[in-house]
């Protein structure tokens, strides 16, 4: 993954990042295992499913 793909990824984080349930743990962040207060805007739900891509595709490639 190059750099401007980190900036990416990172910016589609701090978009959801507010709405993340309460409840999830760091551990459970850290290993991609996310979810969304139900308050959570439509964007913010976007955003999480193109970061998990994201994520996915870092793990494959």
């Amino acid at each position: 993954m190059d750099i401007t793909e980190e900036i990416a990824k990172m910016n589609l984080y701090k978009t959801f990042e507010p709405y993340i349930d309460p409840s999830v743990s760091m551990k459970d962040r850290m290993a991609g295992n996310i979810r969304l207060a139900e308050k959570a805007p439509e964007d913010a739900r976007q955003a999480l499913a193109k970061w998990k891509v994201m994520k996915l595709k870092q793990r494959l490639f």
